[in-house]
């Protein structure tokens, strides 16, 4: 375990010195774990991951802070194992957060507190498995309780973060282009850029490594994240979450577990093709929303065409482009 390098890997990038220190010593508290069953950080497992991630949480140590800092030695040592357990436990960590704050503020105490009822909120450090069981109980009681339309539309808002300051670039992007035909060319442009960066680097996008195939799979596939205009609508293709695994496997079931992005239900699609009511895929359709309508500064449509839950082989989306009257959502 390289301290010192750690250290000077985190100065360089103007971590503050408290910050450092508050790294150093989560590093130095998994070490010691690792050590007591006679293992190394720097041969990291994923399972050895959620082993201590589950360890902090028993011991009330799962702070983000404490999580961020693995990470960084993660990215420091190249460790990609470490990169990837520690994304996959944090990713999506706000998402039932947001959806007892939203039952509380759109609906009432009381239906919160009957949908949540005999489940805590669950705590950060969970790992990729565990996720599915909050999902699938969570989002039955509500589909039961005020009906699929509504739960659609409730969902369709979205429960991730809006990331808002993340996707204003975009928006001035899209102010400086001729028109969305243009600036959906170009995003894909720069999406290719950025998975051919991470190629030639040897670096993971988010969790997966791109390889010549993945590179080209999205190369040639414009659908891919950045979408294509049809008429009044921009239709968009999620990109596989292990595009890897995806492209190179046979078995309609495992490709869908490949594709899949979403940590609350992911794991799921290895207990069944159809694991969790297909209503939850507006979540997913929430995220897009919660971009187009930063690009558009409007209100935002966005339908699901196709989704995993309810047995088709891909992701698919429809944004609706406002109106001139801005009559979008």
């Amino acid at each position: 375990m390289d301290i010192e390098g750690f250290r000077q890997f985190l100065a360089a990038r103007n971590v503050s010195e408290e910050a450092i220190k508050t790294s150093v010593g989560a590093l130095q508290a998994f070490d010691k774990y690792l050590k007591s069953r006679s293992k190394d950080v720097d041969k990291i497992t994923r399972t050895d991951f959620y082993e201590y991630s589950k360890h902090l949480i028993e011991n009330e140590r799962n702070t983000l802070e404490n999580y961020l800092a693995l990470l960084r030695y993660g990215y420091f040592k190249k460790l990609d194992e470490l990169i990837v357990a520690g994304m996959e436990v944090l990713d999506g960590r706000e998402v039932i957060d947001n959806l007892s704050r939203r039952l509380t503020s759109e609906f009432t105490q009381e239906l919160r507190d009957d949908i949540f009822g005999g489940m805590e909120i669950p705590p950060l450090g969970i790992s990729p498995q565990e996720k599915p069981v909050y999902t699938r109980m969570l989002i039955e009681r509500l589909e039961k309780k005020i009906g699929t339309a509504e739960c659609a539309k409730f969902l369709n808002q979205g429960l991730r973060d809006r990331y808002e300051e993340a996707r204003k670039p975009d928006r001035e992007k899209f102010l400086k282009s001729k028109n969305i035909d243009e600036f959906l060319k170009q995003k894909h442009e720069d999406f290719v850029t950025e998975l051919n960066g991470h190629y030639e680097k040897g670096t993971l996008f988010f969790t997966q490594a791109i390889t010549k195939d993945v590179l080209e799979h999205v190369r040639n596939d414009p659908y891919i994240e950045s979408g294509v205009r049809e008429g009044d609508k921009i239709i968009i293709e999620k990109i596989p979450h292990m595009a890897k695994e995806y492209l190179a496997e046979k078995d309609e079931d495992k490709r869908r577990y490949y594709y899949c992005h979403c940590p609350w239900v992911k794991e799921a699609f290895k207990e069944s093709p159809a694991p969790i009511s297909p209503v939850f895929c507006n979540c997913s359709a929430g995220f897009y929303r919660a971009y187009w309508e930063i690009v558009f500064d409007e209100p935002v449509r966005v339908d699901v065409l196709e989704s995993l839950l309810k047995g088709d082989s891909i992701c698919k989306f429809a944004v609706h482009i406002p109106t001139p009257s801005g009559d979008g959502a």
